[in-house]
């Protein structure tokens, strides 16, 4: 009877061991340093890493991916850019096409604003004579004309909706000039050979280095 009273015991024992065991986790993560860690918990300087669960088998039970935006918006920023790149250099040949481009872009702009300069000096002809006629008006104590008024009214707005195109062709000239100018400098950069130390250069080097 006591030999059966061990023997469920131990059996019960040995149960309780293997659930815990069962029931145990093993954490695996890669730390700041790029080395695989292993422990029942991660340390709080490695909090937020990717990491893996394990039973006591080695089996993988549970994956924890995190994602680090900051990391994911530098790598976006380094597709964009690498895409222009590659647009910029299957477009020129050379730094003086990239002005030449940008004249060409500044050429309906300043053809515009040619035009708009032009049709204010006409309207500010047009309402130095009209006051003309209003000071005469005025000097004979007459109303002025409804058509007079209407002139002189419609002489202001038209200035001012001129004054305001001009003012927005100018700064699209200047954004032009600037995305060119950009450009051109990247360009540059991208374009710059890698500069090689020439045989004269070695030799100098070398008897720079020999004399006592």
């Amino acid at each position: 009877m006591q030999k059966i009273s061990m023997l469920i015991i131990f059996s019960l024992l040995a149960m309780s061991n293997m659930a815990a065991a069962e029931g145990k986790k093993i954490v695996k993560w890669v730390d700041s340093k790029g080395v695989t860690q292993y422990g029942d918990k991660m340390p709080a300087s490695d909090a937020g890493r990717n990491n893996s669960e394990m039973n006591t088998q080695g089996m993988v039970i549970k994956k924890k991916i995190t994602t680090n935006k900051s990391n994911d918006l530098q790598d976006q920023q380094k597709l964009e850019q690498d895409r222009k790149d590659k647009i910029l250099l299957a477009s020129y040949t050379k730094a003086e096409e990239i002005d030449l481009a940008k004249e060409r872009n500044l050429e309906l702009d300043k053809a515009a604003l040619q035009a708009l300069t032009q049709q204010k000096i006409n309207i500010t002809n047009r309402t130095a004579r009209n006051n003309k006629l209003a000071d005469g008006f005025k000097a004979r104590k007459i109303p002025l004309p409804a058509y007079l008024i209407k002139e002189l009214k419609l002489s202001k707005t038209e200035t001012a909706n001129i004054d305001k195109q001009m003012a927005q062709r100018k700064l699209s000239m200047a954004a032009t000039d600037a995305r060119y100018t950009e450009e051109k400098v990247r360009f540059v950069a991208l374009k710059q050979p890698t500069l090689q130390p020439t045989p004269q250069a070695n030799n100098m080097a070398a008897t720079l280095t020999t004399q006592p």
